[in-house]
């Protein structure tokens, strides 16, 4: 799986340690329910499949028939695999599994569990030990930072699972504050801090970024492709601030250009440039903030994660970029970042000041 927020957020909070002189790895942890493109890796369904079964000499061929979709998006995968690469000071060792964790842990005098929705219990990751560092048996050796239930309440079949994994905590924080009553509830104390992709500043991400981007245009981000809430009002914002549309992953009439193949890099760079910013993001949003860009936030359609995003506008004051339906936009109207910073910086310190006291004590 190639992520733009998850491959940033690890790279923020890597290089926040690294800068008070730690120590730093990134468990380089893969584990099977994920999605990765294994080339040839052949799927038996299907004609191709069944054949690849029969033929087995000819099973790589038949694979990449079957894969040909990812052919498109190879610089895309080569761009992801070189930030990591470059960027990010992983384990030598992969893992695929709690077991091969436990079994072969890397050594550490800290482990650190975040950020993102590792504990979101809609999707596996939320319902898999490793991400409760359930490792290692000592839990003063056991933190999170800012990490992510992505939910408002946890269903209650998941109850004690999740209770047993907080406990493996020694202290504990969380992206969102719904986070912080789902701790609560389940007997915890935490405390809401921001994403680590706000422990680097401005100044610091424009040292990532290669590129620039000229001309004006509006970035478009929609993970399902599927919203008509999203088409609607890029539609809008396009004709009244006269911009073309740029989009990552969508390629409907009204965009201009799609910028299929970009890793966590070209992502940055073309958030930075953008005259203004649409998504059902919330790093697309996080960035768009941390670049000081104009921007409007829609809730993921079909999904109950969006607390995330929510809980974060409303921390900053900008809870009016947060937005159901065309009626809730002013294209007109331009974030005042004067009045955003002071709020933006003065919770930054906050998380800053949590992190270095629990990873001191």
């Amino acid at each position: 799986m190639y992520n733009f927020g998850a491959s940033l957020q690890a790279y923020a909070l890597q290089q926040f340690l690294v800068g008070r002189g730690h120590q730093v790895e990134i468990i380089d942890y893969l584990p099977t329910y994920k999605h990765f493109y294994e080339w040839l890796k052949i799927c038996e369904l299907g004609f191709i499949g069944r054949l690849g079964v029969k033929l087995p000499f000819f099973k790589p061929i038949f694979a990449l028939i079957q894969h040909r979709k990812w052919l498109k998006e190879l610089l895309k995968i080569y761009r992801f695999k070189s930030f990591k690469k470059n960027k990010l000071s992983c384990t030598k060792q992969s893992y695929k599994s709690i077991e091969e964790l436990i079994n072969n842990k890397p050594k550490a005098d800290l482990y650190i569990a975040g950020s993102d929705q590792i504990w979101n219990t809609a999707f596996l990751n939320g319902l898999d030990p490793a991400y409760y560092c359930m490792f290692e048996k000592d839990k003063n050796k056991c933190i999170s930072y800012a990490a992510s239930f992505a939910l408002t309440s946890i269903p209650s079949e998941h109850h004690e699972f999740v209770k047993k994994g907080l406990s493996n905590f020694r202290s504990i924080s969380v992206r969102e504050q719904s986070g912080v009553k789902i701790a609560n509830e389940f007997g915890f104390e935490a405390t809401n801090v921001l994403d680590p992709v706000f422990l680097l500043n401005k100044e610091e991400w424009k040292k990532v970024i290669k590129k620039q981007h000229k001309g004006k245009y509006l970035l478009v981000y929609d993970f399902s492709t599927k919203d008509p809430r999203i088409d609607e009002i890029a539609q809008k914002i396009a004709m009244e601030r006269g911009l073309d549309v740029y989009s990552f992953n969508s390629d409907k009439p009204y965009i201009s250009k799609v910028l299929r193949n970009c890793g966590p890099i070209e992502f940055l760079e073309w958030i930075n440039d953008a005259d203004m910013v649409l998504s059902n993001s919330f790093h697309a949003t996080a960035f768009s903030t941390i670049f000081q860009r104009d921007f409007y936030t829609i809730p993921l359609l079909g999904y109950g994660n969006s607390s995330r995003m929510k809980d974060f506008l409303d921390m900053v004051g900008l809870s009016s970029r947060y937005i159901n339906d065309i009626k809730q936009i002013d294209v007109s109207k331009h974030i005042d970042y004067d009045n955003i910073k002071p709020l933006l910086e003065a919770k930054r310190k906050e998380s800053i000041s949590w992190l270095i006291k629990h990873i001191r004590r």
